[in-house]
Order: C-alpha cells, then sequence, then structure tokens
C-alpha cells in the first residue's frame, strides 16, 4: 500500500485552493550545501542546552593535559617553542600543509566530476536567485522534507520535525513554496540521470532547482498536473 501523501497535504490548503497532485518529496542527491551565512541558527529545547554543556565540561576537563607532564615545565614549554620558531620546522610546515591541501582539492574536483557524470547538474543559479533561495527555505526549514503538493496556485515542500527513535506523529509545516505564476516548468528528467524520479522546478527567471520523487511513475505525476493545468 503506498503512503498518503493527499491527506497531510490537504491540510496546508488555502480557502478555495484545489490540491492537483501530492507526491512523497525525496531529496535529490548532490545539491548544492546552502552556505554558512545563509543558514538560519537552529533552536535547541533548554533540556538539550543542559545536555550539551554538560558535555561541554566533561570534554573540556579530559582535553586538559595532566599536571606534571613532558613538555609542561618551564623546560619543556622552552623546547617547544624552539620547535615551533625554528625556520626550518616552519617551511617544513608550510610546505607540507600545501601538499595536503593540493591533494584535497585534486580529490574534491575528481569527486565533483564524479558526482556531475552519476546525477548531473542538480542547480542554475545563485543564491540570490529564486531556485538559490527555494533550496535556502527548504534547507533552514529543518526536519526532514517529507511532502510535496501541486495546486491552482503554488507548489509547496512539508518538512516533519517530529524526529528521534521514538515514534510520533508527524509535526508538519511548510518547508518551502512557490508560486504557479513565478514556474515556468516543471522538467521531466528520467533518462538523463540517477535516480528516475528526478524533474527540474525552472524559475521564470531562468533559474531552476533538481527536485525528486521516490518513483519515476510519481514525477510524471506532478510534470503532468502541471502541464494540464
Amino acid at each position: 500500500m503506498k503512503p498518503d501523501h493527499v491527506t497531510p497535504c490537504r491540510q496546508f490548503l488555502h480557502p478555495g485552493e484545489v490540491l492537483w497532485e501530492a507526491r512523497q518529496y525525496t531529496e535529490y542527491p548532490d545539491l548544492p550545501l546552502v552556505p554558512a551565512q545563509l543558514r538560519a541558527p537552529r533552536q535547541r529545547s533548554a533540556r538539550k542546552k543542559g545536555i550539551l554543556g554538560a558535555l561541554g565540561e566533561v570534554l573540556d576537563k579530559a582535553s586538559r593535559p595532566p599536571s606534571g607532564t613532558a613538555g609542561s615545565g618551564p623546560g619543556g614549554r622552552l623546547l617547544d617553542n624552539r620547535l615551533v620558531n625554528n625556520p626550518v620546522t616552519r617551511v617544513v610546515g608550510t610546505v607540507a600543509e600545501n601538499l595536503n591541501e593540493a591533494r584535497e582539492n585534486i580529490e574534491d574536483a575528481v569527486d565533483d566530476a564524479a558526482n556531475r557524470a552519476l546525477f548531473g547538474t542538480t542547480m542554475e543559479g545563485d543564491w540570490a536567485s529564486m531556485a538559490g533561495r527555494f533550496l535556502v527555505q527548504v534547507t533552514n526549514a529543518g526536519g526532514s522534507p517529507q511532502h510535496q503538493a501541486l495546486t491552482d496556485r503554488r507548489l509547496f515542500v512539508l518538512t516533519d520535525h517530529a524526529s528521534g527513535w521514538r515514534e510520533r506523529p508527524p509535526e508538519l509545516e511548510v518547508a518551502a513554496q512557490v508560486q504557479l505564476s513565478n514556474i515556468a516548468e516543471l522538467r521531466p528528467r528520467p533518462r538523463a540521470v540517477f535516480p528516475r524520479g528526478r524533474f527540474d522546478l525552472v524559475f521564470v527567471d531562468g533559474s531552476w532547482l533538481a527536485l525528486c520523487c521516490s518513483f519515476q511513475e510519481d514525477m510524471e505525476a506532478m510534470v503532468g498536473a502541471f502541464r494540464g493545468r
């Protein structure tokens, strides 16, 4: 039996709004990471703050060097300072750091090329574009995006904030939405890349973002509803 996505989405319809399609939202692989400066700070409960504070104290104590260890006396500090300030040591350290950074850059470039070959390009547009702002909204909403719906007015994504090991009723809210008038196209991409449920949300400013359904038939239902409006 397929999961019910219609009932959760109906709760968020505006008066007079007509639901065309509701399907599972699956985060497409290799989407760009939202920069730290655009991420909203996470709100923690008082209980979580207390637990994290206690853990921080424990880790802080564990990281302090025990008294009387080598290098903690005057002689040890002098030896450490001479080693650190030695010109040869600094040069070797700089060269090693540059080599390590160059290797990481090469590895990142190889990974990026492999991901593009497997998943294709996943977004077009900067963070000020409609696609960029949509992805920022989904990311900052937090939780686990579960449903996506297309209506006669908009496309919206619902995220679930009920998390943890215990089963709880869903805590849904709208993660992001875009008015139908701002959507140029829902472009199917079933054969170009993996997985087959991908489609691109194309905005009127020319930017676009890869969205995804669990199955190709779900993607086709979303695209078909948009094209048949």
